[in-house]
Formats: structure tokens, sequence, C-alpha cells
């Protein structure tokens, strides 16, 4: 009987240019949305209160959580990240559209650079891949482009391929253009703003931190990434993880930190860029992650509310029995973009 091994790609096995295989449509359903809740316990306005969505952006569907429609754009890449080791940045993500339950997100993912590791202390080589990713919905209207690199293990240990592209070919500036282009023109900022009191766009104060004292644990981290089609075997594989533990999904870790950013900034209406978002160190299972979010700057629309700049820092608590044990370990740095009334 022929046998044929299914393993996913190696570093070598990529070619700059090439479009990967493409990763099943996904069609957002309530499902999902509960899904979401249960797991983070995510406080935004009005993916949890249609009636909220409907007055503020017209729509007579339910809006999805932004944090949300983004996880399954990145779970649909992952086609390339089945033997990732780690995924070291993402840049230039912009939610260019709303997304609504009962859209329908297809992705398509592009090598633009590859980029051999050096061989430290005898360890089998490594690459770094640079990935385009376009998200779309059932229209063909682009929802999401951006770009990540994970660090991909070579089938040869000790195969020199040669590739050496600089990985600032991905870009790592979004333009202002780029953000007011994504900004909702047409919702009712006026409703949104007459129904809660507390900060919005006109009383967040810049050069300002925040400390968030509830922290969360990460659970059920392999069901969250069999959902958004994750295929990275590190994450529900502890054998095919460099730490002997299963690694913990970067989008688990930035679920939990936008869901703490609600505890100080509740009247956010939509995170709607990542500037940057880097992984610093690992996260596992039962890790204990809390977040300070730092107000970096505002710019004023003249549609009305507002963008506000933020960076935000988690750290965590890991166990005795952790690969890595620890507190206060710093392992994610995400600047990112919100959308205010």
């Amino acid at each position: 009987m022929k046998e044929i091994l299914i393993d996913g790609p190696y570093f070598e096995d990529f070619t700059v240019g090439e479009f990967l295989e493409e990763a099943p449509s996904i069609t957002l359903t309530d499902g999902h949305a509960t899904m979401h809740q249960m797991l983070f316990g995510d406080r935004s306005r009005l993916p949890l209160d249609h009636h909220l969505t409907h007055e503020v952006t017209g729509s007579d569907r339910p809006i999805a959580n932004g944090i949300m429609a983004m996880g399954f754009g990145i779970g649909q890449t992952t086609y390339a990240t089945q033997n990732v080791m780690g995924n070291l940045f993402y840049r230039g993500l912009v939610l260019k559209k709303p997304v609504y339950i009962g859209d329908t997100l297809s992705t398509t993912t592009q090598i633009v650079a590859l980029r051999q590791n050096k061989a430290k202390g005898g360890r089998p080589s490594t690459g770094m891949v640079g990935l385009e990713i376009t998200t779309t919905n059932q229209k063909g209207e682009e929802i999401l482009r951006f770009w990540r690199c994970p660090m991909v293990p070579c089938r040869d240990p000790k195969v020199q391929t040669g590739h050496a592209d600089d990985l600032d070919v991905i870009p790592s500036e979004i333009s202002t253009e780029a953000l007011i282009n994504a900004v909702p023109t047409t919702w009712d900022l006026d409703a949104f703003r007459k129904r809660f009191n507390g900060i919005h766009f006109e009383q967040v104060d810049t050069d300002v931190l925040f400390k968030i004292k509830a922290r969360d644990t990460v659970t059920s981290a392999p069901e969250l990434t069999r959902i958004t089609l994750n295929l990275a075997m590190t994450h529900t594989d502890a054998g095919a993880s460099v730490y002997g533990k299963r690694l913990v999904y970067g989008g688990h870790t930035i679920s939990i930190a936008a869901a703490q950013l609600l505890r100080a900034l509740p009247n956010t209406l939509s995170i709607l860029a990542w500037r940057h978002c880097n992984h610093v160190a690992p996260v596992f299972e039962d890790d204990i992650l809390r977040s300070e979010i730092t107000v970096l700057k505002k710019t004023p629309l003249a549609s009305g509310g507002g963008l506000v700049d933020l960076q935000i820092n988690v750290w965590a608590d890991r166990g005795d029995n952790a690969p890595k044990p620890g507190k206060n370990d710093h392992v994610l740095d995400w600047g990112l973009v919100i959308f205010m009334a």
C-alpha cells in the first residue's frame, strides 16, 4: 500500500511570489460570536447589543467583533505554518470594512520574503517566512490586508538555502489616509455618545497609562485554534512544540489584551488597525495575563469622533511546571489604533 505523509511545508519548500493553498471560506455565525464571548469575556458594546448595532450602523445584521474576524483571517493563513515554531510579528493590519454576522471571509496568502536564520550552537536550521495576507467578504470587498512573519524549520537541518531577503520589504507604517478611509462614515456617533456616559474621544487624555488589575487565565487554547481553522501543530500537539508543551495561538493572547483594553476605554467602537504586533515571548495554557495600556496620540476626524493610538504591553505569570517558569514575563508588544465616537 502506498503511504503519503501529510505534514505541511518546511522552509525550503517555499518560493517568493507563490500563492499558497487556499483555505476554506468561513461564514461567521452567532455560534462563532458566542465562542468568542465564552473565551474572552469581551465587552465591546456593538457586538453584544444587536439593537444598538442597528441604531448606530443602520444594519439589520449583528456586527461581528473585529478581533474575532481578524482571528479567522489569520487562522486561514496557517497552511504555511503547520510546522511553525513561533510567529514573530504582524504588521500593517487595517480593518477596512466592518464585518457582520453572516459575512463570509475568504483569505489568500502570498510569500513575499524568505530569510534563513544563522545556525546557533548546532541547532537545526530555520527560516523566516514573510506572508502577505488578503481577506475579502462574499461581495469581493477587501476586509483585511496585512503581513506576518512566522519562523519555520527546515526539512534538512543542515541545509543552506541562500535565502537572505530583507524583511523590511514588509511595510512597517500605516498612513493616516489608510486609517481615515477605513472609518465608517455613515454611523450615527451621536446616538452612541448619548447612550453611554464616561470617556468618549473628546475625554481621552494622552500620555496616560492604564494598568488593568483584573487578569485573565489562558484556557481552551486548542479549541480556539481549531475553530479558527489554525493548522499549526504546535498549538494542539505538545510533541510538535519546541517547548514540549502546546504553544498558545498568538490570536488568543491578542484577544485577551483586547478584552482587557475595554476595562479602561469601554466606549471603544472598534479596533481599527494594528501598527505592529510582536510576540516577544511564548504563552502557554494556564498562564495568567495582565495588560498595561498607554494612550499615545489622538487624531480627530471631520466626520466626528476620532482615532486613538495605543500601546498595549502584556505580561504573563507562569506556574513552576511551565516550560519557562517565571513571573511578569513580557509576552506581547502591540501598537494599535482604535475608533471612538
